[in-house]
């Protein structure tokens, strides 16, 4: 009987961290849309442009050379110039869909 105890309450605990861990990556997530984050490995060329003032060129080559494991593969792979990754790299993310 104490041993079906003990398992309950490891059970019930591994319930409650996964949920928890649930919420906190939803959160996340919306966190990141209220701050107006773009996903460059998600988002469309036209919501590149508009979004981030990008112009149709950077916003077909950023679509183009998909996927980005980092930002910074950005100025890596020489997609866009220093001056417009120092504009937009606080509003986006990379993150994998």
């Amino acid at each position: 009987m104490r041993l079906l105890s003990i398992l309950g309450g490891i059970g019930a605990g591994i319930f409650a961290a996964s949920w928890l861990a649930g919420l906190q990556r939803r959160g996340a997530a919306g966190e990141r849309r209220r701050r107006g984050l773009i996903n460059i490995n998600e988002a469309s060329q036209q919501e590149l442009m508009s979004l981030l003032g990008l112009d149709a060129d950077t916003a077909e080559r950023i679509v183009e050379h998909r996927p980005y494991p980092s930002k910074l593969d950005l100025l890596g792979r020489m997609i866009v110039p220093d001056d417009v990754y120092v504009a937009i790299k606080d509003r986006i993310v990379y993150k994998a869909g």
